[in-house]
């Protein structure tokens, strides 16, 4: 009886806990929700116990999805709370939690979106993701540098998680996934100005790299769109006023930061004027350039020395793009070939081998022949 009551006890536990100490998720504030049993506590695997047994009765993939993420966002809280405390071995936990949490946020509004059920939760999980990036940027400038790598992966998490999130949102609403993205895109530039300013080298080229990162993700959710039929005009102005803006804030980091990272920044600035020319000739053709400029007013900022240098880091990517598109096209002829074409190649290049080694592969090529034909007779023969 005494063991029964104890049970009951330690289950009711589990279930309130968690929501006695969680606060409200999906505020557009950067702000963290109120935050219970922390890592550090004796006590903390009470609140472990209990995120488990919460996912467990959350039923149905968007309860689920729901549940992770409001979990992700406290655990996001904790490894802020330690990294203040310099607890690092319990904010480095937190936030390994926070990329399992997001994991199963990503799962979850993948099954819905192949139902094609995934446009509320989608839109949620990519506006919480958002708001994550800048709150793992004040952990991350909080932690010492053995630190550091658990915050990037988390970031990382968070990067991914809104992809998955806004690729689920762009088969439905793709102005608003492509709208969400370019928020995105300017708080990971403005991260770049402020790391640029601090001389923060390091967190200057992470920043960007993100930033390169969304801005070919953003060409996927044109795709997207384009594959689904759907009108691209709204999304394509929407690309371009934004890029007037990010070339804005790119030409002025150019200006302040060291000579050693000047190379980052003009990769950037050359992705986003590839990025620019090409939505401005897309929206050219239909004639819906309204008042949008046709060269965004920055570069007329921008040395020509350094717009040289620039140009040339765009026909290097235009000519590796070429590359990858050659390969690409050879790779699916060669699937294509007939399997005889296949052989008498595979023959050329064993003549070129040694002769002793020639012979064996040859040898095997066509043991490999006969048996096939054996097979193909044998099957003959059972059914005349």
């Amino acid at each position: 009886m005494k063991l029964k009551r104890f049970v009951l006890i330690l289950i009711s536990c589990l279930i309130i806990t968690p929501l006695l100490f969680s606060g409200t998720v999906y505020a557009q504030e950067e702000e963290l929700p109120d935050l219970g049993i922390m890592p550090d506590s004796p006590f903390y695997f009470f609140d472990v116990w209990g995120k488990k047994l919460g996912l467990l009765l959350a039923f149905g993939p968007e309860a689920k999805a729901k549940k992770a993420l409001e979990y992700a966002e406290e655990r996001l809280g904790e490894a802020e709370a330690m990294a203040v405390k310099n607890k690092i071995r319990e904010a480095m936990r937190a936030a390994g939690d926070y990329d399992e949490f997001v994991a199963i946020v990503s799962q979850k509004t993948e099954e819905l979106s192949q139902r094609g059920a995934a446009d509320n939760i989608s839109e949620i999980v990519a506006l919480a993701t958002a708001k994550h990036l800048s709150i793992l940027d004040r952990v991350n400038d909080k932690v010492p540098e053995s630190a550091k790598e658990a915050i990037t992966r988390a970031r990382e998490a968070s990067l991914n998680g809104q992809e998955s999130a806004l690729r689920a949102l762009a088969k439905e609403r793709p102005e608003k996934a492509m709208e969400i993205n370019l928020a995105t895109i300017e708080n990971r530039l403005n991260r770049a100005r402020t790391k640029a300013s601090e001389n923060a080298t390091v967190e200057l080229e992470e920043a960007l790299g993100d930033y390169e990162k969304l801005s070919r993700f953003g060409e996927e959710i044109s795709e997207i769109a384009r594959g689904l039929g759907k009108d691209t005009t709204t999304v394509e102005e929407l690309v371009a006023k934004a890029n007037s803006v990010h070339l804005d804030i790119l030409t002025r980091i150019h200006e302040k930061v060291p000579e050693s990272a000047k190379p980052a920044i003009e990769g950037a600035l050359a992705n986003a004027i590839s990025n620019q020319e090409r939505v401005i000739e897309a929206l050219k053709n239909k004639g819906a350039l309204g008042e949008i400029p046709e060269e965004a007013p920055a570069l007329e900022r921008i040395q020509a020395e350094v717009m040289e240098r620039v140009r040339e880091k765009i026909q290097e990517r235009l000519q590796n793009e070429g590359l990858e598109g050659v390969q690409e096209q050879l790779q699916e002829r060669v699937q294509e070939q007939p399997r005889e074409r296949v052989q008498e190649e595979a023959k050329e290049q064993i003549s070129n081998l040694k002769p002793e080694v020639a012979q064996s592969a040859v040898s095997e090529n066509e043991t490999e022949e006969e048996n096939e034909v054996a097979t193909q007779e044998r099957i003959r023969t059972q059914n005349p």
